[in-house]
């Protein structure tokens, strides 16, 4: 695998509808810790179904962009500090984070994957006893979710709006519109005055610009 160091990773927070004050925002430099390619290359995998099936079968555990612990945990917190919160989570995969974020008292999740093997790595990853305090776990598409209007306290993407942008490969408006049609969804689904927390290096200004426009 070839590391990529000193991207720009965003912490993009916002409450639905309408942005949070401008210090919200942290930027913090890191490594993408697992890159095939580059984000640049017009044939990129990260959105190919096939591409993350073959990806979850062939590794259980990887904490995409950011771990929980002294990672992602102070910032979240600070935005969603209730446990009790309602939390969706796009594209669980194999992201230990999110079980981490679940043993840490976060036990109202969500969660869905595109792949269907990212489900089921999910499954094993949580484990039968922290599935049946879970509120749900499928295979689903971010572009057209099947969930209510309004039932969300609050969502946490990790990636996964980056490999939506992505799937349209070279033709960037193709690019902008699946990215839109997600940002859509999340906003529908969404409390008014929940919290979108998205993590993401591949698409910052792409998805600044489909949640203002949403």
């Amino acid at each position: 695998m070839m590391m990529l160091a000193g991207l720009l990773l965003l912490l993009l927070a916002m409450q639905c509808h309408g942005w949070l004050s401008p210090n919200i925002f942290r930027h913090h430099p890191t490594r993408l810790r697992d890159a095939s390619s580059s984000f640049e290359e017009p044939d990129n995998q990260f959105g190919n179904k096939n591409f993350w099936d073959k990806t979850y079968t062939e590794e259980s555990e990887f904490s995409w962009y950011c771990g929980w612990s002294d990672e992602l945990e102070p910032f979240f917190t600070e935005l969603v500090p209730s446990t009790s919160s309602k939390v969706l989570i796009p594209g669980i995969g194999n992201d230990g984070c999110i079980r981490d974020m679940f043993d840490a008292g976060y036990t109202h999740l969500t969660a869905f994957d595109y792949a269907p093997e990212g489900v089921e790595c999910a499954k094993r990853l949580f484990g039968p006893s922290r599935l049946k305090l879970m509120d749900d776990m499928r295979v689903a598409d971010a572009r057209s979710l099947p969930y209510d209007d309004d039932t969300y306290d609050a969502v946490l993407d990790k990636g996964t709006l980056d490999s939506i942008y992505l799937s349209g490969g070279a033709d960037k408006d193709l690019a902008r519109k699946h990215l839109g049609t997600a940002i859509n969804e999340l906003a529908r689904v969404l409390k008014r005055g929940g919290i979108a927390f998205c993590v993401t290096a591949a698409c910052v200004d792409a998805v600044q610009d489909s949640f203002d426009e949403c």
